[in-house]
């Protein structure tokens, strides 16, 4: 029997000790927020923690942007990326309310061109299985095209061409773009942009007075920016910057516009102090002042499983399993069982993570607590440190057995990186081998998928061409070659390592194959032949 999980609204009492408690841990929380911050080398983070339908807490750490001095504080924008998808969902609640919307009607009746690579998947697909994660597609599919810069319409395109790798509705497969293809439908559908209705619907009545969707003014840079900021005496946004390691240097970088590709999945900026507010709303059952803006039976819909997360490792940084148990995902949130022994108590959760940033919500219904992470450094690839400090919090409060996640989730991450370096050097010390000719692998190159690239020849060796961007290529071992990630893409970090491969026949590459190009039915490049 599938498993069912629904968060009722008949909360259990809460001890008379609770206040007490959360005075007890902060102290302790806070000093291991700065610990955290100083072994990541992160920018900084912001903090906001819900009780009994209150905000209790909310509070800054470290600055916006490394090497400046303006500090992160409770009303600091973050873009939020996939917190949003949370936002999404609940609008949608709305509209399966007034009957604009129906959970199990066919994508394709609101979009007549949605298209997947299995016909009769396509017929079947719902909004349900747009927002459960549970399509049987590879999970993150679309994501390397999102990476480099496609538009909507060519990611639309790019995912009709991906073939299914799982069982469609039985197997999970984490999706930001299918979420994407729902904030389409829903702006279609009532003939409303994303932004228009979150802040109709939701920013609005609920006071999320520092929210928005879509581009943000962001602080100009350089000698003029900063002469006519004296003369204008504008301050700077309240808006902490993304920051990837680039080299061995946290480096703050320009929100990519790519965030904004599909508002409805990843396009919220937002603050510690609106989110308190929001996870306040949702703790409440969706009411605010009495007044629910959705109703109990879609919120039950959203927390209830649609699929099982199966396939987690033990070690698993997001979900470890020493806490975390019985993950499940629902619409708009994940769910599970958080502790340790005979004190484990059932959780809502979300995380957001692009290009330097990460973002982290959990809510406990049966305590009615809720904590929000905002941090401006790294995406999943670089950082987990909001893991780590929401587990810190939970344990603390809990009072669960202590354990250093930081230090934990930071060696792990390391140990990956340090694994990987080992295993590409141990395989070049084994088959050392020399390059052909570098005009061997001048030329073309094309694949349904990502398109056309180009490889040219000058004094200071090959580079790489694609959509504009130049690539520098070091010679790794043989045909193949390598070339930092965040050359190809300012998304990518100093941990995206970039290889590419070429097939040789006679005195001519005639195909090749890059890591980060790795989607589609297939991922070679074949040269384009020359009249």
């Amino acid at each position: 029997m599938r498993f069912l999980f629904i968060f009722v609204s008949l909360w259990l009492s809460v001890q008379s000790c609770c206040g007490d408690q959360l005075t007890n841990v902060l102290p302790t929380f806070e000093a291991y927020v700065q610990k955290t911050l100083a072994e990541w080398q992160a920018p900084g983070v912001a903090v906001v923690i819900v009780k009994d339908g209150q905000i209790v807490y909310e509070k800054g750490f470290g600055v916006r942007e490394v090497g400046q001095p303006e500090v992160v504080d409770a009303y600091t924008v973050f873009p939020i990326a996939s917190l949003s998808k949370n936002f999404l969902v609940t609008v949608i609640g709305q509209l399966v309310d007034e009957g604009i919307l129906d959970w199990d009607t066919p994508v394709k009746t609101y979009l007549p061109d949605f298209r997947l690579s299995d016909p009769d998947i396509t017929n079947q697909f719902t909004l349900r299985d747009l927002l459960s994660h549970r399509s049987g597609l590879k999970g993150f599919s679309g994501d390397t095209f999102w990476n480099l810069g496609f538009s909507a319409e060519e990611i639309r395109q790019g995912l009709a061409q991906l073939p299914f790798e799982k069982a469609f509705r039985q197997d999970y497969g984490y999706q930001n773009h299918l979420f994407g293809i729902a904030s389409q439908l829903v702006e279609k559908v009532t003939g409303q942009p994303i932004a228009t209705l979150f802040q109709t619907r939701l920013f609005n009545p609920l006071s999320l007075s520092h929210s928005s969707v879509g581009p943000v003014e962001q602080p100009k840079k350089g000698l003029w920016a900063t002469i006519t900021g004296w003369f204008q005496k504008k301050p700077k946004p309240n808006l902490a910057l993304p920051h990837h390691v680039i080299g061995t240097k946290v480096t703050a970088m320009p929100i990519s516009p790519q965030m904004y590709l599909f508002n409805g999945s990843t396009g919220v900026n937002t603050c510690a102090h609106d989110l308190g507010l929001w996870m306040a709303f949702h703790l409440n059952d969706g009411q605010v002042n009495g007044k629910a803006l959705v109703s109990l039976a879609q919120q039950k819909q959203m927390r209830t499983s649609h699929i099982q997360v199966t396939n987690l490792r033990p070690d698993d940084i997001q979900f470890p399993s020493i806490r975390m148990s019985q993950i499940h995902y629902g619409m708009g949130w994940f769910l599970g069982y958080y502790g340790e022994g005979s004190i484990k108590t059932p959780f809502l959760n979300h995380m957001g993570g692009f290009s330097g940033v990460r973002s982290l919500m959990t809510l406990i219904p049966d305590q009615k607590l809720g904590i929000v992470i905002l941090s401006n450094f790294g995406s999943m690839r670089v950082s987990m440190l909001t893991e780590a400090l929401r587990n810190k919090f939970l344990d603390l409060y809990l009072n669960l057995s202590d354990k250093d996640w930081s230090k934990e989730n930071l060696q792990k991450m390391e140990e990956i990186r340090t694994k990987n370096k080992q295993y590409k050097n141990a395989y070049r010390l084994q088959n050392p081998r020399t390059h052909h000719d570098l005009k061997v692998y001048v030329g073309k190159y094309t694949n349904p998928v990502y398109g056309l690239f180009e490889i040219q020849q000058d004094k200071q060796g090959l580079t790489l061409i694609y959509r504009n961007r130049r690539v520098p290529l070091k010679h790794w071992n043989g045909d193949e070659f390598e070339f930092k990630g965040y050359d190809l893409t300012p998304i990518y970090s100093e941990y995206d390592q970039g290889y590419i491969e070429f097939g040789v026949q006679g005195q001519q590459a005639i195909l090749s194959a890059i890591n980060l190009m790795n989607e589609g039915k297939s991922e070679i490049f074949e040269r384009v032949k020359t009249k």
